[in-house]
């Protein structure tokens, strides 16, 4: 199954949060989790909206992400598969901007929550869309044994979501993706949590095994590509590469919004 959906970064907005001078993120009604243990590191939608990761229902690109969402949840939902890994055909391509926002859309979701996972050990961003500061644990503090894996899961003010960092950057990146302890830490976050769905972001397929050797855990994976950037050499080989039966589809970054010019620049990741 072969699926293209286009999203794209609507044009930097300079108004002023909406939700007063804080700028808090609006919620839906729901019965979402208390996060006692986890970690609350509130995050002003204006702040994430400077880092494009879209909470307006009301903006094109926000729909865009839910229907791309619905894409996903038809795709997993029926044989009840909940672990997402999403990787590109190269490096700059935006696919960890889109593991952010669909992160956020699905735990919009009336019947999930979401756990955000950032394995690209090699160029961590996730806790920097997230505005979570540049020193914050991640799990790469889990495997090297110095922090326990409820110390440093993060809660960004967004109901339903906790996000994992990937923590401080290693070149050992490889041996962490195929190790026993991530097995079994993959199992346990799969298996905990009935109605947790899993996103995991890797570095692209292309010249490097992380995402090649860390597929072999989650249900399905998405490849990220970007419009007049991705080579057809990097679609070539990591189309090769890719285990075929896992691959769910592919989200062309990029494109441009109806009658808008706005491009996503070359911040994407």
């Amino acid at each position: 199954m072969e699926w293209f959906k286009r999203v794209l970064n609507p044009p930097k907005v300079t108004k002023q949060p909406e939700n007063g001078a804080t700028g808090k993120i609006p919620q839906l009604e729901s019965f979402g989790p208390t996060y006692s243990r986890t970690r609350v590191i509130p995050v002003s939608a204006g702040s994430l909206r400077e880092n494009r990761v879209m909470l307006d229902d009301t903006d094109y690109i926000t729909q865009q992400f839910k229907l791309l969402r619905t894409l996903i949840f038809n795709g997993m939902r029926p044989a009840g598969l909940n672990a997402l890994q999403i990787t590109g055909f190269g490096c700059g391509e935006g696919k960890s901007l889109i593991a952010a926002n669909l992160a956020v859309s699905i735990a919009r979701d009336s019947r999930q929550t979401t756990l955000l996972v950032d394995l690209d050990f090699r160029n961590p961003s996730i806790h920097s869309l997230f505005g979570l500061g540049e020193t914050v644990p991640g799990i790469a503090s889990y495997f090297f044994g110095e922090a326990g894996i409820e110390d440093i899961l993060v809660n960004p003010g967004i109901e339903k979501l906790t996000i994992l960092p990937a923590g401080c950057r290693t070149c050992q990146a490889p041996e962490l993706m195929g190790s026993s302890k991530m097995e079994a830490l993959v199992r346990e976050l799969k298996e905990r949590y009935p109605d947790r769905f899993l996103i995991f972001d890797t570095p692209p397929m292309d010249g490097i095994p992380d995402a090649l050797v860390f597929s072999q855990y989650v249900d399905m994976l998405i490849l990220v590509g970007r419009a007049g950037f991705t080579t057809r050499d990097s679609v070539k080989r990591a189309i090769g590469l890719a285990p075929r039966e896992k691959v769910l589809g592919v989200v062309f970054n990029g494109s441009e919004v109806p009658g808008q010019a706005a491009k996503y620049g070359s911040r994407s990741k």
